[in-house]
Parts: C-alpha cells; structure tokens; sequence
C-alpha cells in the first residue's frame, strides 16, 4: 500500500472508528484479520490484510464467510480484545503501521494498543514501540525526481511516485511534492491497465483510466472488496492455502538467514576499530609474541581490550582483522544485491497468491470449478458473460448451495408462487455488476427445474444470498426471503441448459 494512500486512510479511520466498540475478531483466510464493529446501521467490518505491496485495510458491510473452527491466535486476541472501545490513533504512516488506543482491559496495563503493521501484522501491545512514530524526513524535488534509488532513504517516494513526478512539468511536480509533504490529499485515485487494478493513490494518472473519489475510506474499500472477496473464494482451495503457507515459510526462513549473514558480517566490520586501536599503538606491541589479548587506546573509542590470535604477531592479527573488515564490507554489497532479489520474488509470489487474476475478458467457458462443488448434487453453468451458476438438483443439494458454495454478496433465484430450485449466480466481488442478460439467463434456469416449466413464461425472484434464510425446523430447499431485489418475468428457453452447460 502506497504510504500516502495509508496516510490519508489512517487518518479517516481514526475520526470514523472513534469510540466504536470492536465486538468479535474473525481469520476467514490466511493472513486476513476480520474486526466486527458496533455501527448504527447494522454491522460494519475492518478487514486487514498485512503485506506490504499489496496489503489491504478497509470497511465493509460485507462479511466474509468464516471457517467453522477459528484459529488459536484468533481465539487468544477475542479474549483481550473482544468488547473493547478504539480511541485516538498513532500513526507511523511512514513505515505503514497505525496504533489504536483501547479502552481498559481487566488489567489495566495490559494491552493498551491494537497496533496494525503492514509489514508484520496484527498485536495487542502495552506500550508504543521506541521511536514511534519515525521521523520523516524528505529530499529535495529534483533528487525526488531524478534519482532511481530515492525510495532506499525516503521510502515515501515510491517508484510509481518518482515517475509520476518525472512526467509532470517542474511547477506541477514541486507542488505535488509540497502538497504529500504537507499530507494535503484533496481525491483518490484506482486505474486499472489490463485488466488489473492499481491500488489507490493520492496522485492523479493522466495516461491511464482513473476513477477519482473524495474519501480514502471509499477508495480503499472499492478496491479491498473487488481484490480480497475472489482471492479467499480462492483460497477456499486447500491446495491454495498449502502454497500460500509453505510460500510464506520458505520466504521467512530466507530472510532470517539474510538478516542473520548481515548480523555476522556486521560484526566483522565493526571489529575495524579494533584493527585500527593496534594499528595505533603498534609502536609498542610489535615486538610482543603470544599475546591471546591486549588493551589499547583507539584515537577516538577510547581504551578497549582486543582478542589476537596467539599464533600471529601483533602486526598481523592488525592486517587479518583489516582484511576481514573489508571482506566484510564487499560482502554487503552482495547480501544487499541477494535481498533485493529475494525482495522481488517474494513480491511476484504474493502478487501471484493475494491478487485475483488479471483476466479482462469475463466471456469464458475454461472457469476453474472448486472441489468442494463435487460433493454437491448440482448442475453447473456459465452464463452469456461468463459468470458461474450453481442449481440444486433436490431439497438437499438447495440446502447445501446456499450453506457450502454462496457468498453472502451472490444472487438467488427462485420461482415465485411454488416449488423449483434454488439457483445461485456466483460474483466475485460485493460491488461487481451483472449484465441484465446472465440475470435472464438464472431466472430462465431456476423456471426450468420448477413446477412452470412446461409454461412459456414466468416470474421468477432475485434476491442477494445475504437476505435468503434457512428457518430452523423448517425442511431442506425451504427458506425465508427477507427483502428481493427484482423479480424478472422471462420466456422459457427450454434450449438454454444445453447451451450453458458446463461441460
């Protein structure tokens, strides 16, 4: 997530979860945090996503479907959590972390900050870690805009920021720059290119197509729904979850090695002091032999003690040292070299994982079926544009289409006025629009497997799965209807399952 994006968005989410009570904490895929929020208006939802370029945060009214057996972490932060009120917020938007000020626990200096971490995740801390927040400090517009390594010291210049500042005439860029140094943010931007979505930005695109908001929390949710919703329907694939976890402990494990290589060779650097304590004072130790350690006075650091190599002279523990340090030197410039390579794979593997596919075409007959569709007595179809839709086939396969394979965002279909089956069309996201022909074509489906299906035409419910109930004591394929969004009068097209079989 873009730094100034967090910014903005952090600072919204503070004045809008002020005082809110957080009521449950859910995990409904890896590496996805689910907060319940008290809200007048019904139930809101924060879902985080902790990963650093494409991490997400946002509000939803929308929640995601739950595994039925939470995991531990979830279960140890409910306890602490669970109940409490957000207060005012401290942000580190440079290093994209934000800590909410809870409401007291029974203990009362426990756990007085939800810190949220881009880059690490989700903790219930006691007190703000040292120096938070960093402080930020910016460079000059014209090394902003020419230097391709700018973001290793600022790491608010991003690259697609750089660019974009190369792109704009001088007057344009310094008065971007001022403006993000200043944390003006008057709109938000999403492009997409190929099919893929950009995460949102606080600067405009010109080349490309844009659609621009004037809240962050708008933004940020617009985007977080269409990415996240199709990724956990995904994930819902164990073999998916399997990839993603031994993924994210592969890359682990190799950045523990890195950071562990660095901590030695750090060590072997700083032993250049020592090198340079004897070479100060070698005009007395040169003719000492044996010597396993000895005190010395560095110009600068002051007396210290050295460990020598009792088989070497002093002169030459001084050039062996020497020579390690600056072994040491050359051999950051490779670990540095190695990380920035493990850096991009690591983000191809997430982006590979965590990004839905890039697919611009909706018109498809190759849709990947999930296993768990396999158990189910239903028929499957892909509509004229490509969407995916379930039919029961009996009372029991119309229970388990609506409990098993729905998202709460999906549509239902049945025909009014008597027995049929339930057909349920599949959207990838909450906010995704259906063509007015792939909705025909449902209502066409549920008449057809329904007491009018010699008739030449009949109406034909739509509703979201959301407001579709299934009524304890009640048999299966029986439910409740809460509120429907249309209801279509189509002509029966008894050729129509042929055509959009999936084979």
């Amino acid at each position: 997530m873009d730094a100034h994006f967090f910014r903005a968005l952090t600072g919204e989410l503070e004045e809008n979860l002020k005082g809110r009570r957080v009521e449950k904490i859910f995990a409904p895929a890896e590496g996805v945090w689910t907060f319940a929020l008290q809200s007048k208006g019904g139930k809101e939802y924060l879902l985080f996503r902790p990963a650093k370029s494409v991490g997400l945060l946002f509000l939803s009214r929308v929640k995601p479907v739950n595994p039925p057996s939470p995991p531990s972490q979830v279960m140890w932060l409910r306890k602490r959590l669970a109940g409490r009120r957000l207060f005012e917020a401290h942000h580190d938007w440079i290093n994209l972390r934000i800590a909410f000020t809870l409401s007291p626990w029974k203990q009362r200096d426990k756990y007085r900050y939800l810190l949220l971490d881009m880059k690490k995740g989700v903790s219930l801390i006691h007190d703000l870690p040292e120096g938070f927040p960093a402080p930020v400090t910016w460079p000059s517009y014209e090394e902003a805009r020419s230097d391709d390594e700018v973001w290793r010291n600022f790491p608010q210049i991003s690259p697609p920021l750089r660019k974009t500042l190369s792109g704009l005439p001088e007057e344009k860029g310094r008065n971007l720059l001022n403006r993000l140094e200043d944390g003006i943010t008057d709109h938000f931007y999403i492009s997409e290119k190929k099919g893929e979505l950009t995460a949102p930005r606080v600067w405009s695109n010109p080349k490309g197509e844009e659609q621009a908001y004037d809240s962050a929390i708008e933004a940020s949710s617009i985007y977080g729904e269409k990415i996240l919703f199709p990724v956990m329907e995904r994930m819902e694939n164990a073999e998916q979850r399997s990839t993603l976890k031994s993924g994210k402990k592969k890359f682990k494990k190799i950045f523990k090695r890195i950071e562990q290589e660095e901590e030695r060779l750090r060590s072997m650097q700083a032993r250049k002091i020592e090198a340079e304590a004897l070479q100060a004072e070698m005009y007395r130790l040169k003719d000492l032999r044996e010597l396993d350690r000895v005190t010395v006075n560095h110009p600068e650091h002051g007396e210290m003690e050295v460990e020598l190599d009792p088989l070497l002279t002093p002169a030459e523990n001084m050039e062996k040292i020497f020579r390690f340090a600056a072994k040491a030197q050359r051999g950051f410039k490779h670990m540095e070299r190695r990380k920035q390579e493990v850096e991009a794979e690591h983000e191809l593997f997430l982006k590979a994982n965590l990004m839905p596919s890039t697919d611009k075409g909706r018109k498809k007959k190759n849709i990947e079926i999930p296993k768990k569709y396999k158990s189910i007595a239903a028929s499957l179809f892909i509509s004229s544009d490509g969407f995916l839709m379930i039919r029961g086939k009996n009372s029991k396969a119309n229970h388990e289409i609506l409990s098993k394979v729905s998202s709460v965002f999906d549509y239902w279909f049945h025909v009014q006025g008597g027995p049929g089956s339930h057909v349920i069309l599949k959207r990838d996201h909450p906010g995704q629009e259906v063509p007015e022909q792939t909705l025909r074509e449902a209502a066409i489906l549920a008449a057809l497997k329904s007491y009018r299906t010699n008739d030449s035409k009949a109406d034909v419910m739509c509703a979201l799965v959301k407001d579709v109930r299934k009524v304890k004591g009640w048999a299966h394929g029986q439910v409740a209807v809460d509120s429907v969004l249309q209801n279509l009068h189509v002509d029966i097209d008894q050729s129509l399952e042929e055509k959009l079989a999936k084979k």
